[in-house]
């Protein structure tokens, strides 16, 4: 049995375009497992970020294209392969010990330098007064 054509890619919560900032990757970014009817209760979830892997068991008793399976939380701070650059992150559903299917893989952009900080107009400064 392969499901994978009726997998969706995970979502990437308040990432946008595709991109992960560096101050998201290290306080954590949620990452949402969409559901498919062909899942069940029991399946076991493999989550990719990159390098890194976790797994998880499928709670619902009720799955269909509309729920959400599984919530995970990425965080640069817990996790043991910090990786910039592109990550491919997706998903894979084992049932039984055997693999059913491979969602398909989002690919964001992860920034290895913090953002910039903003120079902030000093009061009293010369541009006040104009």
């Amino acid at each position: 049995m392969n499901i994978s054509r009726h997998l969706k890619a995970p979502k990437l919560s308040h990432v946008k375009p595709n991109t992960v900032t560096y101050e998201q990757a290290h306080a954590g970014v949620d990452v949402n497992i969409p559901g498919s009817d062909k899942m069940r209760l029991g399946d076991i979830l493999m989550f990719y970020w990159g390098q890194n892997k976790s797994s998880t068991q499928i709670h619902l008793r009720t799955i269909t294209k509309d729920s959400t399976v599984r919530v995970l939380c990425v965080s640069y701070e817990l996790i043991a392969h910090l990786q910039y650059g592109l990550v491919d992150v997706y998903y894979e559903v084992h049932r039984d010990q055997y693999l059913i299917g491979t969602s398909p893989a989002v690919r964001v952009t992860v920034n290895r330098e913090p953002a910039p900080l903003k120079q902030r107009k000093q009061r009293g400064s010369p541009t006040d007064a104009a």
